[in-house]
């Protein structure tokens, strides 16, 4: 797998469409649409490629803010799960966002254990059933997997 990070000018949005409407089956369909029509004009887009480019097989988006920034729409393709590809992506945001000052990088998921291997800790739970959590970043961040 290859993992670029790409302006959202730049997204292969038809890929992009299509690797969504598999990673996201229920309602909210349009939240990928709702983040990007509300996000800062500096929004972070990472995607994960087969080799050759041809398959995107995942993506994370980040909405930044003047102490980090927010992580949004992190989806797998289905045939891509289990691969390490969700991994690689959030670890490249990570690191990215902590090359030359402290961050915070924020999010809401309903999968908060696999964040919270990557160092995420709750912060609570939140009334559409999601969980809240955050991490603090040290420059030049190194990612660890905890036990």
């Amino acid at each position: 797998m290859v993992i670029h990070e790409l302006p959202l000018s730049n997204a292969p949005w038809q890929q992009v469409q299509h690797l969504l409407d598999q990673a996201f089956p229920l309602p909210p369909r349009d939240v990928f649409e709702r983040v990007v029509q509300a996000s800062h004009r500096t929004q972070r887009l990472w995607i994960a490629t087969s080799p050759d480019g041809s398959d995107l097989q995942g993506l994370v988006m980040l909405s930044p803010h003047s102490k980090g920034g927010h992580l949004e729409n992190l989806a797998v393709a289905p045939a891509a799960r289990g691969q390490g590809v969700a991994r690689a992506l959030v670890e490249r945001l990570l690191t990215d966002s902590a090359v030359d000052f402290p961050a915070m990088i924020s999010l809401t998921t309903r999968i908060p254990d696999f964040f919270s291997a990557l160092g995420f800790q709750v912060l609570g739970p939140l009334d559409d059933a999601s969980i809240a959590m955050v991490q603090l970043l040290k420059p030049a961040f190194i990612p660890t997997t905890r036990s």
